[in-house]
């Protein structure tokens, strides 16, 4: 579920969907993919809507008939509405960070699609955010929390003996003291990878769990899944690669989707496939082509933002 507010991700997608549907150009079939996409978040649609009316009210309407008007009487080139709609989400992007959540001395340190941030904490600890990830930092007398709502982070903890430093997931704690780990917030459970020392894991039902150096574990609110031997440069994606050893096409396609603008549709036969190697995250293009030449299947680009993935 998304915060009170729409992150960058959204607002550009949103932006995407838009100029899609004032070119003129776009199919049925994706015209259902944009209600699909709007049905998956009700925050997703105030946000089309306000920045409809802040490109003067062109896309009036959510529904397939308007919708579809909107496509048979285009006024700008695809061009020009994704430059109009781009600077809406500047805007729209300012206030939002001009207004961002602040309580409990938190803050909201958040990235969109494609970028990392490498960020010092207030306790001199090191948090590396990866695309398409938010996370609520909570620091004061008492605490030391990180609140990870979504994508990734790795934090290189700095010791402090009365303050214990906690990542907390939709599905339970992780507790450390001074140690180096990443976790990811995944769509069904929590994914955590030791790189340094030792941190103990809680689930929300209360299962507990000790994790060493070089283990991963996987857990969800009432289930710790078993201990695994981290394989491959778990943090290759601080310097802009994704290592495959042995994993499905449906968990490196997640991983891409943070640095592609658009949608990747990804057929459960083809999510299923196994594969190994070494992707470039900032050129998903490549990694694209790169999966088409080792694994059977068939990438369709339907548009510039939505492509589809199934086996022949």
């Amino acid at each position: 579920m998304s915060p009170g507010f729409p992150d960058e991700a959204m607002i550009g997608e949103a932006a995407q969907w838009l100029a899609l549907l004032q070119s003129g150009q776009a199919s049925a079939e994706e015209l259902r993919a944009f209600e699909q996409w709007q049905a998956g978040d009700p925050l997703r649609a105030q946000v089309v809507r306000q920045m409809s009316l802040g490109l003067g009210g062109r896309v009036q309407g959510l529904s397939s008939e308007r919708l579809l008007q909107a496509l048979n009487t285009p006024r700008s080139s695809r061009r020009q509405f994704v430059h109009g709609s781009l600077a809406v989400a500047g805007v729209a992007l300012a206030g939002l960070w001009a207004s961002r959540w602040q309580g409990e001395g938190g803050d909201i340190l958040q990235t969109g699609t494609g970028e990392r941030r490498d960020l010092l904490l207030p306790d001199g600890s090191r948090l590396v955010l990866d695309a398409r990830s938010q996370v609520a930092v909570r620091f004061d007398t008492w605490q030391r929390l990180l609140q990870l709502n979504r994508g990734q982070l790795l934090v290189d903890v700095r010791h402090d003996p009365t303050r214990p430093l906690l990542v907390a997931t939709a599905e339970g704690r992780i507790r450390a003291l001074g140690t180096r780990f990443q976790v990811e917030q995944q769509a069904k459970g929590t994914q955590l990878t030791m790189l340094h020392s030792r941190v103990e894991v809680t689930t929300l039902g209360g299962q507990r769990a000790e994790v060493g150096e070089g283990q991963q574990i996987r857990f969800e609110a009432q289930r710790l899944f078993a201990l695994e031997s981290v394989r491959g440069d778990a943090t290759a994606w601080i310097e802009g690669r994704l290592e495959v050893r042995d994993r499905s096409l449906g968990e490196v396609i997640e991983q891409l989707r943070r640095y592609r603008p658009g949608i990747i549709r990804v057929s459960s036969a083809a999510a299923r496939l196994r594969l190994s190697g070494i992707y470039p995250l900032d050129d998903s293009e490549r990694s694209l082509q790169l999966l088409a030449k080792s694994l059977p299947i068939r990438i369709s680009r339907h548009s510039d933002y939505w492509v589809s993935i199934d086996v022949p």
